[in-house]
């Protein structure tokens, strides 16, 4: 990984960190971590749909200088660094360990299930949306 890319890294991950400490000192931690949680899939899915679609444009197009795109994958400052920063499944780990510690069993099985719905619904999405607003399947 080259200087450029680890900074760009860290320096997207102070973002996303900073964005994570403002959702989480405005409301309750658990509906803070579901927040972020939906927010970093919906990023991702939509940084992943992007680059298919850049991709798909490299392979179609072949004259367009492939220096100017990148086949390695979503930018990692992006993926890796806020969103990486910004979303914790050790911390939904350790808030449905805390009800079921207390006995809340529904009440961590509707967190959990509540967050892989609603965060499998913020990747579908943004994917469909750049789907839609490029005109092309990725």
């Amino acid at each position: 990984m080259s200087l450029r890319v680890a900074a760009t890294v860290a320096a997207a991950g102070i973002v996303g960190a900073a964005v994570r400490w403002s959702v989480a000192t405005q409301i309750d931690d658990n509906w803070a971590l579901l927040i972020v949680n939906v927010i970093g899939c919906g990023v991702v899915g939509w940084a992943t749909a992007r680059h298919e679609q850049t991709r798909h444009r490299r392979l179609v197009q072949p004259r367009i200088s492939s220096a100017s795109r990148s086949a390695a994958g979503p930018p990692p400052g992006l993926t890796v660094g806020f969103c990486g920063a910004l979303t914790s499944m050790s911390a939904l780990a350790l808030q449905l360990a805390t009800h079921l510690d207390d006995g809340r069993i529904a009440t961590a099985g509707a967190w959990l299930g509540l967050t892989a719905a609603a965060c499998t619904a913020a990747f579908v999405m943004s994917r469909l949306a750049v789907v839609f607003a490029c005109g092309t399947r990725p």
